[in-house]
């Protein structure tokens, strides 16, 4: 080890001979065939980090260009081809660079007496001829066995997962950046046309708006869904949010032929909240009413104040079907057909996930169908 250089975590291993008769412990366990079989990287290790089991799905991950690869005796980073565990002599854990890393912060923990730990971790390794980035999330709890205690670690390969999440943030970025030059050129052309283009000029910038909002909308559903969306808090008046949603959704197809109207009792009063994530919320609701209804049918919108909340809903005459009911909010169901079913759901996702509220709904026969959020004056 360098001079000067205190080990993050211990550097001392396990002598061979008994490294081998925990091994054996494991390899002769009913769990070691059912643990050989899951479809994650499963390992277990000895209280000096090192590994006396792993399955073949673990072996996997970890054998680049070995598909025999021994890792018994090593430690996770040492397995996983990890550049840092070469660092210091002492191995995996025990250099500057792996007091960042997320295997050896775990692995600090469960030592600490933590009984279960879970995390993120990224690691660098050579991957045959070139160098990889391997993403993984950690799960892992401490197994005390005849005296003894041990450390079971579950490995999640995450890689495909953390390509996609950076292929969207980039397409959403991309596509976003396109829109938002078309409308600025469309505003730049309505300024300089007059007469009739006028109206050709406002459709085409109305189509472009809508564009951006439906692009904005599936990036704030994918953040929300993977928990990244980050909330923002602003007052906000009740009767003011309401109608100006109502007046852009008279502008959508689905509500051609029909009649869509502000509850004359609805309340005003101020409140705070996320307004887009509440709008998209709104539109949602009003969205599913109008194509829920028959043309000549009335949308009725309203909101009102009930102990130390506001409640927003929306009505209309038809009924859900029975059978509908218990899965109105489940992802991707939906009574419209294929590709559909993110609205309800969505709704649920941001009212009782990120707004600190609760979505519900009641139809019947008699009364129509009525849909409603219900959130906290502040959150």
């Amino acid at each position: 080890m360098n001079a000067g250089v205190v080990p993050f975590l211990p550097a001392q291993r396990t002598s061979i001979t008994k490294i081998g008769r925990q091994a054996q412990i494991f390899a002769s366990s009913p769990a070691a065939g059912v643990l050989n079989r899951l479809p994650l990287g499963v390992a277990v290790c000895n209280d000096t980090r090192q590994i006396i089991y792993s399955n073949e799905k673990f072996r996997e991950l970890a054998s680049l260009d070995c598909p025999n690869k021994d890792v018994l005796g090593q430690r996770l980073g040492e397995a996983l081809s990890c550049l840092g565990a070469n660092i210091e002599i002492g191995g995996c854990g025990t250099s500057e660079t792996c007091r960042s890393c997320g295997v050896a912060r775990s692995m600090g923990k469960l030592l600490a007496g933590a009984d279960t730990v879970q995390g993120e971790c990224s690691l660098a390794r050579h991957g045959g001829k070139r160098l990889e980035t391997l993403d993984f999330r950690l799960w892992a709890w401490g197994l005390p066995y005849n005296g003894e205690m041990f450390h079971a670690i579950i490995l999640t390969d995450t890689r495909a997962e953390k390509r996609l999440s950076l292929i969207e943030r980039i397409f959403y970025h991309d596509i976003l950046n396109i829109v938002s030059g078309m409308q600025g050129i469309c505003e730049i052309m309505r300024e300089e046309e007059e007469g009739a283009r006028n109206a050709e000029l406002d459709l085409l910038l109305f189509a472009t708006e809508r564009i951006n909002d439906l692009i904005v909308s599936q990036r704030d559903f994918t953040q929300a869904e993977h928990g990244d969306y980050e909330v923002t808090v602003s007052k906000l008046g009740t009767l003011s949010l309401l109608n100006d949603i109502v007046a852009f959704m008279r502008r959508e197809t689905s509500a051609r032929g029909k009649t869509l109207v502000v509850a004359k009792d609805s309340s005003d009063a101020f409140f705070a909240t996320d307004r887009k994530l509440l709008a998209r919320i709104l539109v949602n609701m009003q969205k599913n009413a109008l194509e829920a209804s028959g043309p000549g049918d009335t949308i009725t919108a309203g909101c009102d104040l009930d102990d130390g909340h506001v409640r927003f809903w929306v009505h209309n005459p038809g009924v859900v079907p029975e059978e509908a009911r218990a899965q109105i909010f489940r992802r991707a169901f939906s009574t419209k057909g294929t590709g559909r079913g993110l609205g309800t759901y969505g709704m649920k996702l941001f009212a009782e996930k990120y707004l600190g509220g609760e979505v519900g709904f009641a139809s019947d026969d008699d009364a129509g169908t009525t849909f409603f959020v219900r959130l906290p004056l502040e959150i």
